[in-house]
């Protein structure tokens, strides 16, 4: 789906769902989707953003096919408006989308400055749709940030993946966003995760602990001579600890 849930969204206002209407058209309309995102991104109405938001993250999910996202020139003006919605009230009616579409939006362009926001997001939602596209924001975030990383969303997502009423799925990619932290902190909660009986939380915190084979390489060899010989990340894990003893 192109825009998701704003495919089906009641806009009160005819214009903003002829533009929407635009973005949605098939090519042999001849429809003009660059004109329609930045009406709808510069329109100040929130639903009307969100939109254009999740269009966004539609060309940057197209740009994986090797064509690029022919909106990256706006890219900075995305994530001004991403902020702006989760700085704003949330819409009550359309249960977490809003922020959902800001935050995908942002998955690969979010900055360190936006962790307070990402961290807000984080804390503000309980296994909604906003889950996933925070917690990829979130990675990012901590790729873009100084070491040691912010410590507050760093914390929230230890948290996260620590929490058993979580879904699997949300506290493995919690676990995984931790990879993009190289700090200290973030290698104490991948130790405790590693205790953890599920083998996808493992490998996900071995990743983390792999940028601390000096403190940590005991562990993370009991880790893997424990898993399964066909366990998805264990030939990565192998190489890091072998390149690493190559290196010394």
């Amino acid at each position: 789906m192109t825009l998701g849930y704003w495919e089906r969204h009641s806009f009160d206002d005819l214009a903003v769902t002829a533009e929407r209407d635009e973005l949605l058209k098939p090519a042999d309309q001849n429809p003009d989707p660059c004109a329609a995102f930045l009406n709808l991104l510069r329109s100040g109405r929130r639903d009307a953003v969100c939109a254009a938001l999740e269009y966004f993250h539609y060309e940057d999910r197209q740009a994986r096919w090797g064509f690029g996202n022919p909106l990256d020139e706006y890219a900075a003006e995305v994530l001004d408006r991403a902020r702006w919605v989760l700085r704003g009230t949330p819409l009550p009616e359309v249960r977490g989308q809003d922020r959902a579409s800001a935050l995908w939006a942002i998955q690969n362009h979010a900055e360190a400055a936006d962790a307070p926001l990402i961290t807000a997001a984080l804390r503000a939602v309980n296994g909604d749709v906003v889950d996933d596209g925070a917690v990829s924001a979130a990675g990012q975030c901590l790729y873009a940030c100084d070491v040691p990383e912010d410590r507050e969303l760093v914390a929230q997502l230890g948290a996260m993946a620590l929490d058993e009423d979580r879904p699997l799925r949300v506290r493995v990619a919690c676990a995984r966003a931790l990879a993009s932290a190289e700090s200290d902190q973030a290698a104490e909660l991948a130790v405790r995760l590693t205790d953890l009986p599920e083998l996808e939380l493992q490998m996900a915190c071995a990743v983390v602990l792999t940028a601390h084979l000096d403190t940590h390489r005991p562990l993370l060899e009991r880790l893997v001579a424990a898993w399964p010989p066909n366990a998805p990340q264990a030939d990565d894990i192998r190489d890091a600890l072998e390149e690493d003893q190559d290196d010394a």
